[in-house]
């Protein structure tokens, strides 16, 4: 009896190693920023000036980036957002988060998420903010090809654009691997308001995920900047050099 114990625990132990051994391991993505492009400074009818820039997020990770929007019913302005963790077995684990989705509110009808990016201007010389960009909203899907050699980037879009449901229930928005999501100069909100600022040195700064809501391979990579010079009272701008970013 003793022997036939020991071999069935031997047995077992053996299938709980292997199991161990064979359980999926999670492929993350990873947020990160090209740099910034297309500053210009826009001076409208209203007498405003405003600092109009393109930005780029990308996924540069080894899984892909998705996020779930969901709510009770259409009473709920807000959809709560889980995060879908992909794994290298073709399976998932989802993971809540405190990011919540909105529909429309920059003059595009559809749904977004709330900070996805974030952008300050901020003083070279003693660091202090002077301003923070207006776009708050953002339907992210794969409209910039990044790099389609990496391993695991689809050749063509996989995640084709937002839900324009106002009724929808739930929906998804997500990035593949070597893609990334464009957000051209022109948008509207994509600025911030420099009225009022003069001449000197700043720093544009373009941040994804700064709450740090989303699981991510490397969380070290998400902000890129650019230094600029404004002259005269802030009409002119020159490009100083690039921080970091790809």
């Amino acid at each position: 009896m003793t022997k036939n114990l020991s071999l069935a625990l031997g047995i077992l132990l053996a299938f709980d190693v292997l199991t161990f051994q064979a359980a999926a391991a999670d492929r993350l993505p990873d947020l990160a920023m090209v740099k910034l492009r297309n500053l210009t400074i826009d001076n409208t009818a209203d007498g405003r000036r405003l600092l109009r820039f393109t930005t780029i997020v990308i996924n540069i990770g080894v899984g892909r980036f998705e996020l779930q929007g969901q709510r009770a019913n259409t009473s709920d302005a807000l959809m709560d957002v889980s995060q879908r963790i992909f794994d290298d077995a073709g399976g998932f684990r989802v993971v809540p988060t405190t990011a919540v989705m909105y529909y429309a509110g920059d003059g595009h009808t559809h749904w977004h998420v709330r900070d996805l990016e974030n952008y300050k201007l901020i003083r070279v010389d003693n660091g202090v903010k002077v301003g923070t960009g207006v776009k708050r909203g953002f339907c992210f899907y794969d409209n910039y090809r990044y790099n389609l050699t990496f391993a695991g980037a689809p050749q063509s879009p996989f995640y084709l654009g937002c839900s324009r449901d106002p009724s929808a229930l739930g929906l998804r928005m997500g990035l593949s691997v070597g893609w990334g999501d464009r957000y051209a100069y022109t948008l509207p909100d994509q600025y911030i308001d420099i009225t009022g600022l003069g001449a000197g040195r700043y720093r544009l700064r373009a941040t994804a995920d700064l709450n740090n809501w989303f699981v991510e391979g490397n969380e070290t990579n998400n902000t890129t900047s650019v230094d600029i010079q404004l002259k005269g009272r802030g009409t002119a701008i020159t490009i100083l050099g690039y921080g970091p970013g790809y």
